[in-house]
């Protein structure tokens, strides 16, 4: 899934959007200014909300969801963005790593998001120019950003300079939820692009370097080894010892490294993944040129029956009610 048509959105002129979603496709193509690929790992109905506010070259993004969901993708280009937790979220996983209430992710330009989250995620981003960002660390008198963040991926920040910072991003998201007009007047405009930055630096430099599990690299390498192989081949019929061959490792260290990463065995996640790339296709595809045991082929099943029990508990409905909608 891609999004492009947020690719524009740090211009000089202020605005807010939210939407409420039930649906993956609809939650990654309005989450503007990002590319998304998203799938569901936990069974049940999908919700999920994303408000966006651009006011002169920042871009502030609040994104709940429901369920624990995998996302991949890359964040907005030219931009320094940032991954903040709101109080509320659960520990999620961020490459690899376990990021709680006090964590600020750092994305860059070339680093590919990967994200596992629990239910009920709930997390602030916020993409602002280098030479924003620069200027106000010159006004501070902090080192360059690039000195403050060195190679992390992220940090583990000071609580009390962490609560400054998430206080003021609820109350702009509060206020605007409220009465969109608000972004138009100059307090408002003022306290997004000139106090979140300084609130992000300050918090950004009473930051070290997260010290807390990070998956073994052996463990690590094989994980990804077998992801790929399984996104590249769904539809085909895996083993988990073709799994093994893959990544060289044993059956044991495999099965390990996803239940560490994903809350689910290589060959529960295989079928997420079929599940999901179906789910893709049913809402994307008219019923009149395609049918659901079609479908279902394609994605690398061949029983029916399973597969439209497999789907309902992932989707909370029958494929026909997913496709009969896409024809809307």
């Amino acid at each position: 899934m891609t999004t492009t048509h947020g690719r524009q959105l740090l211009m000089n002129i202020p605005y807010p959007l939210t939407h409420q979603f039930d649906d993956f496709e609809a939650f990654t193509e309005a989450v503007s200014g990002y590319d998304l690929e998203a799938q569901q790992l936990e069974r049940g109905l999908f919700s999920a909300t994303s408000q966006q506010i651009v006011s002169g070259r920042v871009l502030l993004s609040h994104l709940t969801s429901t369920r624990c969901v995998e996302m991949r993708g890359s964040p907005p280009p030219k931009v320094r963005s940032f991954g903040i937790p709101t109080e509320t979220c659960q520990p999620f996983i961020w490459r690899n790593q376990y990021s709680d209430g006090n964590t600020i992710q750092l994305y860059r330009d070339v680093t590919e998001l990967e994200i596992v989250t629990q239910p009920f995620f709930a997390a602030i981003d916020l993409s602002i120019p280098e030479d924003i960002l620069n200027q106000q660390c010159q006004t501070l008198g902090l080192p360059e950003l690039d000195d403050i963040l060195g190679d992390n991926e992220m940090l583990t920040c000071d609580p009390d300079r962490m609560r400054p910072l998430r206080d003021t991003l609820r109350r702009v998201c509060r206020i605007l939820s409220d009465d969109a007009s608000r972004i138009n007047t100059v307090s408002m405009r003022r306290e997004i692009e000139d106090e979140l930055p300084l609130l992000l630096l300050n918090a950004l430099y009473s930051g070290k370097s997260q010290q807390g599990y990070v998956h073994p690299r052996k463990r690590q390498r094989a994980l990804k080894k077998a992801v790929h192989y399984i996104r590249a081949f769904s539809k085909n019929s895996i083993t988990l010892n073709q799994l093994c061959q893959e990544a060289q490792v044993s059956a044991r260290t495999l099965q390990h490294a996803f239940l560490d990463q994903y809350s689910l065995t290589p060959k529960a996640y295989l079928r997420v993944q079929r599940l999901n790339e179906a789910h893709k296709k049913l809402v994307t595809l008219s019923p009149l040129n395609t049918g659901v045991a079609d479908i279902a082929h394609l994605s690398g099943f061949n029983h029916m029956g399973q597969f439209a029990t497999d789907y309902r508990k992932l989707f909370g409905e029958l494929p026909s009610a997913t496709l009969q909608r896409s024809g809307h």
